[in-house]
């Protein structure tokens, strides 16, 4: 009787706390908790899009338990918040204040001061007034179910459908009450769309007809598609960018309206796009480009003489000093007197002149006084010299480590707008040792020298060298030595390289290297050497790689950026491809001297290399999204010693890569590692050697929600491995075939967890080996090793990550 007795009481008391988590105890009488909202009816639209106007959202909760975790967070905030209390703060901040800056009534400098604190320390307190505190503005305040609210987002959702062309739809709701409780249901007919049947262009300007009509392919109105609001929108924005490109330098888009008529013909739409004239001048005038006056040290104060001027292709120069070549300059410039005013035009000569980093600002106006039209730019000089120093950590292959950069440059360093700037770095890196399963600290340290022209150096016309300087042209020459020290080995390069960057604008960057020589040079351990004898005894040269090496190479990337201004925003990608090609020079002639310089010789490689890595990120709502990457890569070397600079491997495993193998030990293919003596405590194979291969295929989705405040959580998948290109019978499954390659991907998932401060992002990974090709065929499915009694599976199977950062 007891036990009963107890149980009741017990769930009784689960009950309770059930119903306050869900806060209906907190209602008022006449009060309903909005419970869920469901979207009927509707078929060419997805329920994404109308959830997106719900201008009420039911409290987030946990599947299956009916517990909204974020309202219980606000309520145990709101029991703690006082506007009262927090008010007189403010006046207490404000008065604390006010008597430390009556004690410096001369410094105005420590005034300026005092008063930016008390600010930031009056903002804070506001903003805790105004959105309450940091409990509050993690969780979320109880959802009452409101019936102005809905019938808002009934008329929201009909707009919807009239601006996509459903013009004889209807939106209607139902709400239904049950236990303190609201659950509406949104019940949409869409009906037929109406199509454009006739675009029509009315002007009094026949040049700008004409042009509207020129465009025509470029219009986003086209007969026979459906009616959207949007695309009149960007029509405007269009037409108005159009007539700005062909001089007329004071329209605007509120001289474009649009009739829409839908009565004619059933389901079909006639648009008329209207040009107005202006209301004083009676038509649109075509701007030309009187003059061009261009100040390279417009914020320089006055001095006893005036400005020196200059005239180069029809601009005008003016400077106190001569600092800057006009011939450079002149590259950079496209506006020009007699030409016709261009918004584009404009707007690009800003930008390549920012690109030289040598300018603090650089503002372009027109002067239409006096009944010509003047073109000024305004540019003001960067110090000529800057030194920057960063200290920080870095995060390499999971392993956390100090660093310090220092870095100097001198701007316009022979007249031509030419940037050298000397970098030294310095830093420990905590990384898994090659041949053990310890952490070891590895020191990265060394200088570069970068010299950068602002044009392509190379024969070529000077007309050449003007119409590619709308593109960002630059030649790099670059210079340096690093130093890496690890348990296994300590490695030198000494490396040189010229190359030619190039960009139009910031969705595609060039980056062409014509020419990059290395001289490596390593001292091993003698257990990595020993390591290294093995396995070129088995038949892998990769002892070739640890040689004194010379490495000559010629490469060639591309990053297509598919949204610039928001990477992390709705439906961004981004697409990178590089190609390189070592020892391209050796296929014409055999370098002897190398084989004969020194007892082993000096190693050199031949090989090409490719590969490819495309990110998606798709946003879902404001606080879900998912991200996903596909990396694919192929190294082929063909010199006689078959195989490439280290550098030059790639590899799988890692924070940034396949989350549940150690970094650089997945692999190759289904080649076994060296079995565990104590499997039972360490799992079943060693993974201490690092495994480079020369053929990598790597995809990764991710699932990423915001939690709490600045805490997300995300779920993700890894697939993936890398392969050998040649066949080796002593390291059996190494090498990649296409009749078995699918059966030898890795597949590993899990959970992680971010702290997300926006300008730095740490992250927890806790990745699971799921697929492990390294197991005989029918054993590699591991992951009925998991239970909720055992989250971690067998020995070995879980791996923590600890990285700064996104993994893609």
């Amino acid at each position: 009787m007891n036990n009963y007795f107890v149980k009741a009481l017990l769930y009784i008391s689960i009950a309770q706390l059930i119903l306050s988590c869900m806060g209906t105890r907190h209602l008022q009488d006449e009060e309903y908790l909005l419970r869920r909202q469901n979207i009927k009816g509707n078929h060419d639209f997805p329920d994404e899009v109308f959830e997106e106007l719900f201008q009420a959202k039911a409290n987030k909760k946990f599947p299956i338990i009916p517990f909204a975790p974020y309202v219980w967070i606000y309520q145990q905030g709101e029991k703690k918040y006082d506007s009262v209390k927090i008010e007189n703060k403010i006046d207490q901040i404000k008065a604390k204040y006010e008597r430390k800056k009556k004690k410096h009534p001369d410094n105005e400098r420590k005034i300026a001061k005092l008063e930016r604190v008390k600010s930031q320390k009056v903002e804070k307190k506001q903003r805790d007034l105004q959105d309450g505190n940091i409990l509050m503005r993690w969780g979320e305040p109880l959802s009452v179910y409101n019936e102005e609210t809905t019938e808002k987002t009934s008329k929201q959702m009909q707009l919807y459908l009239q601006n996509h062309g459903y013009f004889n739809s209807s939106v209607d709701y139902k709400t239904k009450y049950r236990s303190k409780r609201a659950f509406v249901t949104y019940e949409i007919k869409e009906d037929k769309p109406h199509t454009i049947d006739s675009v029509r262009i009315f002007t009094t300007d026949t040049t700008i007809q004409k042009l509207i009509t020129a465009s025509k392919q470029e219009s986003l109105l086209e007969v026979g598609q459906p009616y959207n609001q949007d695309n009149l929108v960007k029509e405007r924005e269009r037409v108005e960018k159009l007539l700005k490109n062909h001089g007329y330098f004071d329209f605007s888009r509120q001289y474009i309206v649009f009739d829409v008529l839908t009565d004619r013909v059933p389901y079909k739409v006639d648009l008329s796009l209207i040009i107005k004239d202006p209301s004083k001048r009676k038509y649109h005038k075509q701007f030309y480009i009187d003059s061009v006056i261009f100040v390279t040290d417009a914020n320089a104060p006055p001095q006893d003489t005036s400005r020196s001027l200059l005239n180069y292709r029809g601009i005008t120069y003016q400077y106190y000093k001569k600092k800057f070549s006009k011939k450079i300059l002149d590259q950079r410039v496209f506006l020009y007197p007699d030409s016709a005013y261009s918004i584009d035009n404009t707007l690009n000569t800003q930008r390549q002149l920012a690109y030289l980093d040598n300018f603090k600002f650089i503002n372009i106006n027109y002067d239409t006084t006096g009944g010509a039209f003047i073109a000024n730019i305004f540019t003001s000089p960067l110090d000529k010299y800057q030194m920057t120093n960063e200290v920080g950590l870095n995060v390499t292959e999971g392993y956390p480590g100090p660093f310090y950069n220092l870095s100097l440059k001198d701007r316009n360093i022979f007249g031509g707008l030419e940037n050298l700037e000397v970098t030294g770095y310095f830093g420990f890196e905590g990384v898994a040792s090659a041949t053990t399963r310890d952490v070891y600290s590895s020191i990265e340290s060394g200088a570069k020298l970068a010299l950068t022209f602002p044009q392509f150096i190379m024969p070529a016309s000077a007309k050449f060298k003007r119409k590619v300087g709308q593109y960002n042209p630059n030649t790099v020459i670059r210079t340096g030595f690093n130093y890496t020290q690890r348990p296994e080995y300590q490695r030198t390069n000494f490396s040189n390289s010229f190359g030619y960057t190039w960009q139009k604008d910031r969705r595609r960057l060039f980056n062409f290297t014509l020419s990059e020589l290395s001289f490596i040079n390593s001292v091993t351990d003698p257990t990595f050497d020993s390591l290294l004898v093995e396995l070129e005894q088995a038949g892998n040269p990769l002892i070739r790689s640890f040689d004194p090496s010379f490495v000559s190479a010629m490469s060639f990337f591309v990053v297509y950026n598919f949204n610039p201004n928001d990477f992390y925003g709705n439906k961004s990608s981004l697409l990178k491809i590089y190609g390189e090609s070592g020892g391209l020079v050796y296929n014409l002639f055999e370098p002897t001297f190398f084989e004969n310089s020194g007892s082993d010789g000096i190693q050199y490689f031949k090989y090409l290399k490719f590969s490819t890595d495309f990110r998606r990120h798709l946003t879902i709502n404001e606080n879900n999204g998912v991200a996903t990457r596909l990396n694919v890569g192929i190294a082929y070397p063909y010199g006689k010693n078959k195989t490439l600079p280290y550098e030059k491997f790639f590899f799988a495993g890692g924070s940034n890569s396949l989350r549940a193998w150690a970094p650089r030990r997945l692999g190759p293919g289904s080649q076994k590692p060296t079995l565990n003596d104590d499997p039972d405590s360490e799992g079943m194979f060693d993974y201490s050697i690092e495994k480079p291969g020369e053929i990598l295929l790597e995809a990764n989705i991710e699932y990423r929600s915001k939690l709490v405040g600045f805490v997300d959580w995300a779920f993700f998948v890894d697939a993936g491995n890398v392969w050998k290109f040649y066949e080796n019978p002593e390291f059996p499954g190494a090498d990649f075939k296409f009749n078995r390659f699918y059966k030898e991907i890795a597949v590993g998932m899990g959970l992680g967890l971010r702290l997300n401060f926006s300008f730095l992002v740490i992250r927890f990974d806790y990745g699971v080996k799921m697929y492990d090709p390294a197991r005989d065929e029918g054993e590699r499915w591991i992951g009925d090793r998991l239970s909720f009694s055992n989250l971690g599976g067998e020995p070995g199977q879980a791996l923590w990550n600890i990285a700064i950062g996104y993994p893609f």
